[in-house]
C-alpha cells in the first residue's frame, strides 16, 4: 500500500473511532478552563493571554478560535481535538519512518523486515482506548497539542540530518534550530515537553551514533552539560521568582511521597492500561503511598526493575546491529516522557489517564515492532514446516489475524469508552461504580444532577460524599447551593458556613453564602460575602454580576458600576450587565452614559424589553417624545400585554394633545389593569374627552 493510502486509512480509522463524540458535553475542568475563562470569548482577547507562558497560551488560543466558530456549542471543540489527534497520528507514522531511514544507514536488512511498522504503530496509537481521555475530554487538548509539537520538533530536528552515511558530525543547524522552536511551541501548550532534550539524546544514541555508551557520553558531554545547565537555571528561576520548584499544584503531599506513589502508578496503572486498556476511568482509585514497605511500592520497583533489565539488554544488542534499536528506544521513550508527571513534582491527581498520551507513542512503537516480528516469525515458521502446502494467502491470513484482532478490539474499546464520556452524569456514574471509596465522583455526580435541576438526586450524592469525608468542603458548599435553589435558605447558610470553616478561601462557598444571605434579607452581609468571593477568585463572573445588582439595590452606585464593568470585561456582550450599568448611571443622573449602555443592551438582545422601557423614560424626562414613542411602540410589537407601556404612551399623547391616540392606549391600560390605583382618574379623563 502506498503512503497516500496509509494517510487515508489512518484518517478513516480516527473518524470511526471518535466520530461518536461530536455532541458530547463539556466536563469537569472544561468548566473552569473554557466556560468560565474570560480570555476565550472573542478574538479581541488574544493579547490578554498570548504572552502569558504560564497559562498555556496556544491551548487558550485554540479555544478562543473555537469560540469564534461555535460559541459554547461543543461540536467545534471536539472537531479540533479529533483533528489534532489525527495530526499526531500522522506524525507518529512519519517519526517511525524517519527512524527506519536512519536505521537503514546502518543495517538495510532490518528495515526490509520492518517496513510495516510505521503504519501499524500509527494505527495502534490512533485507536488505543487509553487515548480517549485526551481526545474526548476537551480540556486535555493540551496533551495532544504538546505531543504534536513534540513530534514535529523531533522530525524537524533530525529530518535534515545524516541523509547519508558520511561524517557523523556533519549537521545542518537549521534543522536543530527549527526543532528547538517547535519544542518551544510545545512548552506553550504543556510543560511535559521539558523531556524533549532527553529524547533527543536517546534518539541520537540509538539511531545516529555507532559508539558505546561511554564514548557517546564523552563526545556529547558539552551538549549534555549545556542543556542540563539551562534546565537548572530555569528551575532555579522558578524556585526563586516563580511558585516553587517541587510543587505544580496546591496539594498536601511531599515530593518523596509523590515519587513513591508513582513507583506504583507507572506499572500498575499506566503499564497495565497500555497492555490491557479496560476499566478506564476519569478518577483512578490510587492512594498515596507513604512508606517503602507498601506492597504496591515493592511490586512497582520489581516490575520497573524487570522493565529496566529488558531495556538494558535490548540496548546492548542494539549497539552491535541496530536489530532492537526501535524497541529499546520505545521503552526508554515511555519512561522519559512519563518523568515530568511521574517523578518528584507533586500534582493534584496522583494518576490520570491523559498523562499517558505522549508516552503511548513509545508503547505503540514497541507493540507494532513486536507484532510485526511475531508475524514474520509465524510466516517463516509455516514456510519451514509445511513445505509449501499452504499458499501465501493462507499464511498471510494466519499471520495478520492477531494484528487485526488487536486493532479491532482497540477500536471497539475506544468507541465504547467514548459513550461513557457522553455527559457528566454518565461519566461520573461510571467513575463512582469503579471507585466507590473515592469522594470526588459522588460530589461531581451531584454537581451534574444539580445542573439538570434534579436537586433531590444531587443532595443524595453530596450526602454520600460527606459520609465518606464529613469535612469535604466541595460537597458541603454544593449542598448549601442546592438547598438555596430549593429555597431552604437556613440549611443553605448552615452548610455553606461549614464549608468555609474547612477552607476559608473557597470562592464558590462565599458566593453561595452571599446568595442565601441576600434571599433571607441580609443584603449587607451578602455584599461582604460576594466581595470575599471576588477576593479569592478575581475572575468570578457571577459574583461580579450579583454584587453589581445588589449594590444597585442598596443605592451604592459607584460599587455597582465597578462590578458591572469588571463583569463586562469578561463578558462584553452580556445584555443584562449593560442594563445594570445603564441603570446605575441613570440613578446617578448620568443620562448620556445610561443611554449608551441601554442601547448596548438592546443591540445585544433585541428581545430584552427592560432597556427599551428605561431608555424611553429617559427620553420622556428629557422631553424627546418622538424617541420615547418609537421605543415604546417597539416594546408593544414584542409584547402587547404590558399595561405600563400602554399607560406611558397614553400620557405622551396626552401631552401632545393627541386625544384619540391617548384614549386608545389608556383604554388598553385599563383593560389590562382595571384595578390600577389611577384607574378612576384615567376613567374621568376618558369620559370628559369622549
Amino acid at each position: 500500500m502506498k503512503t497516500p493510502y496509509h494517510y487515508l486509512v489512518l484518517t478513516l480509522l480516527v473518524c470511526v473511532a471518535y466520530g461518536n463524540t461530536l455532541q458530547h458535553s463539556f466536563h469537569f475542568d472544561d468548566i473552569s478552563s473554557i466556560l468560565e475563562k474570560p480570555w476565550i470569548r472573542g478574538l479581541d482577547k488574544i493579547p490578554d493571554f498570548i504572552f502569558s507562558y504560564s497559562q498555556r497560551p496556544l491551548v487558550i488560543l485554540s479555544f478562543n478560535i473555537n469560540y469564534a466558530i461555535s460559541g459554547f456549542k461543543e461540536w467545534s471543540y471536539h472537531v479540533f481535538n479529533i483533528s489534532f489527534h489525527l495530526i499526531v497520528v500522522f506524525l507518529v507514522y512519519q517519526s517511525v519512518k524517519l527512524i527506519l531511514f536512519h536505521i537503514s544507514q546502518k543495517n538495510k536488512s532490518i528495515v526490509n523486515e520492518s517496513n510495516q511498522i510505521p503504519l501499524l504503530a500509527a494505527l495502534i496509537f490512533a485507536v488505543h482506548p487509553l487515548n480517549t481521555q485526551a481526545v474526548t475530554y476537551i480540556s486535555s487538548r493540551s496533551s495532544i497539542m504538546a505531543t504534536m509539537f513534540y513530534l514535529l520538533a523531533i522530525i524537524i530536528f533530525f529530518g535534515g540530518v545524516y541523509k547519508t552515511n558520511k561524517k557523523e558530525n556533519k549537521i545542518n543547524y537549521i534543522y536543530p534550530i527549527g526543532g528547538v522552536i517547535f519544542c518551544g511551541f510545545g512548552i506553550l501548550c504543556k510543560l511535559i515537553v521539558v523531556s524533549f532534550p532527553a529524547i533527543i539524546f536517546a534518539y541520537h544514541f540509538y539511531f545516529i551514533s555507532d559508539q558505546s555508551i561511554k564514548s557517546w557520553i564523552k563526545r556529547q558531554l558539552k551538549w549534555v552539560l549545556g542543556i542540563t545547565g539551562t534546565l537548572i537555571i530555569v528551575f532555579l528561576y522558578k524556585k526563586l521568582y516563580g511558585d516553587g520548584l517541587l510543587r505544580a499544584s496546591i496539594v498536601n503531599i511531599t515530593a518523596w511521597d509523590y515519587f513513591r506513589t508513582q513507583i506504583g502508578v507507572i506499572p500498575f496503572e499506566y503499564f497495565r492500561k497500555m497492555l490491557f486498556p479496560f476499566n478506564l476511568t476519569i478518577d483512578p482509585d490510587f492512594h498515596v503511598i507513604q512508606h517503602w514497605k507498601s506492597r504496591i511500592a515493592i511490586g512497582g520497583m520489581f516490575i520497573l526493575g524487570i522493565f529496566s533489565i529488558i531495556w538494558i539488554k535490548l540496548s546492548e544488542v542494539t549497539k552491535q546491529s541496530k536489530k532492537y534499536a526501535l524497541e529499546a528506544f520505545g521503552l526508554i521513550w515511555i519512561l522519559i516522557t512519563m518523568s515530568p508527571t511521574s517523578s518528584f513534582v507533586p500534582l493534584l491527581d496522583v494518576a490520570t489517564e491523559h498523562r499517558t498520551y505522549l508516552p503511548l507513542v513509545g508503547f505503540s512503537i514497541v507493540m507494532a515492532s513486536f507484532l510485526i516480528r511475531l508475524k514474520n516469525f509465524i510466516q517463516q515458521s509455516i514456510k519451514d514446516n509445511v513445505h509449501g502446502i499452504c499458499n501465501n494467502k493462507q499464511i498471510l491470513r494466519l499471520s495478520v489475524f492477531l494484528i487485526f484482532l488487536t486493532l479491532v478490539s482497540f477500536l471497539v474499546g475506544t468507541r465504547e469508552r467514548n459513550k461513557i464520556w457522553k455527559d457528566e452524569v454518565s461519566l461520573w456514574t461510571d467513575a463512582k461504580q469503579k471507585a466507590p471509596s473515592l469522594v470526588r465522583p459522588y460530589n461531581n455526580l451531584g454537581e451534574a444532577y444539580d445542573k439538570l435541576r434534579h436537586y433531590d438526586l444531587a443532595i443524595a450524592e453530596f450526602e454520600a460524599a460527606l459520609r465518606l469525608n464529613p469535612n469535604y468542603f466541595f460537597a458541603l458548599s454544593n449542598l448549601g447551593n442546592v438547598y438555596g435553589k430549593k429555597k431552604k435558605y437556613e440549611r443553605a447558610i448552615f452548610y455553606t458556613k461549614k464549608a468555609l470553616q474547612q477552607k476559608k478561601d473557597y470562592a464558590p462557598g462565599h458566593y453561595n453564602l452571599g446568595k442565601a444571605l441576600h434571599m433571607t434579607g441580609n443584603p449587607k452581609k451578602a455584599i461582604l460575602s460576594y466581595r470575599s468571593a471576588i477576593k479569592y477568585n478575581p475572575y468570578f463572573e457571577e459574583a461580579f454580576f450579583n454584587l453589581g445588582f445588589l449594590s444597585l439595590e442598596q443605592k451604592q452606585f459607584i460599587e455597582a458600576i465597578d462590578n458591572f464593568k469588571n463583569f463586562l470585561e469578561m463578558q462584553p456582550r452580556h445584555p443584562k450587565a449593560h442594563f445594570g450599568l445603564a441603570t446605575s448611571y441613570a440613578m446617578m443622573g448620568k443620562q448620556a452614559e445610561a443611554k449608551q449602555y441601554y442601547q448596548n443592551a438592546i443591540n445585544y438582545d433585541p428581545d430584552f424589553l427592560s432597556p427599551y422601557i428605561n431608555l424611553a423614560n429617559i427620553y420622556m424626562t428629557a422631553g424627546n417624545t418622538i424617541e420615547a414613542k418609537k421605543l415604546l411602540k417597539m416594546v408593544l410589537l414584542k409584547n402587547k400585554n404590558l399595561a405600563g407601556v400602554h399607560k406611558n404612551l397614553g400620557l405622551i399623547f396626552m401631552q401632545e394633545k393627541d386625544i384619540n391616540n391617548a384614549s386608545k392606549y389608556l383604554k388598553e391600560y385599563l383593560r389590562l389593569m382595571p384595578m390600577a390605583p389611577d384607574a378612576v382618574a384615567i376613567k374621568s379623563f376618558l369620559k370628559n374627552n369622549n
